[in-house]
């Protein structure tokens, strides 16, 4: 009895520890999309309204914590496409809503602010970003199997090719940009991006959809 008591106690402690980490990672996002990266982990601290301390007791560095940002990121990008291949609506709301994602999940991440990722963590972004880009491609290449299925893409499309060429153009673009300091890069990239992709895969039922 006792000793259930005591492990339960120790899983509460890990796991409030645990979405503590969480809600510090959110917070220091915040602060550095606001202020940039360079602040120091003392400044990071006071700008979360919490001490130096305090952040050290959960993460040994400022490179860890950026580590720990970007991977957070990250996930919230992969987490945007996850729909891109959902059985229960039809492939094209599909695409469209993951674009619409996209969209907002960079608009919020703002260039700026993905500038400096690349800039001063050069390899974990380009770790980060592969990964998301790659889940892209997978699911994309499910969408156009299930558009074929559909009817609403054309039969003829090489699934394999388009579902690279799309997410490497857009991806690749979208980056070099940003990093080119682009200033013309509408808020409305990725779904204006989605709306001429379609046009070109779909079939003539598709095409009704549109």
């Amino acid at each position: 009895m006792l000793r259930n008591t005591i492990l339960k106690i120790i899983y509460n402690d890990i796991m409030n520890s645990g979405q503590r980490k969480k809600n510090y990672i959110i917070k220091a996002i915040s602060v550095f999309k606001q202020d940039g990266l360079r602040l120091s982990l003392e400044e990071v601290a006071g700008k979360m309204g919490i001490t130096k301390k305090t952040l050290y007791n959960h993460f040994s560095s400022k490179d860890e914590l950026l580590r720990e940002c970007i991977l957070s990121i990250s996930s919230d990008m992969q987490q945007a496409v996850r729909g891109l291949d959902d059985p229960d609506h039809p492939a094209i709301e599909n695409l469209r809503y993951s674009f619409l994602n996209l969209n907002l999940f960079f608009t919020e991440l703002s260039p700026v602010f993905f500038y400096d990722i690349m800039r001063l963590n050069p390899n974990q972004a380009t770790r980060e970003h592969f990964t998301g880009s790659e889940l892209f491609r997978k699911k994309l290449e499910a969408n156009l199997r299930q558009g074929i299925k559909e009817g609403v893409y054309r039969k003829n499309l090489d699934v394999e090719f388009i579902s690279r060429y799309i997410s490497y153009s857009v991806f690749g673009f979208y980056i070099n940009s940003v990093i080119n300091n682009n200033p013309h890069i509408p808020k409305s990239y990725f779904k204006d991006t989605a709306e001429y992709n379609l046009g070109a895969i779909v079939s003539e039922k598709g095409k009704q959809l549109l």
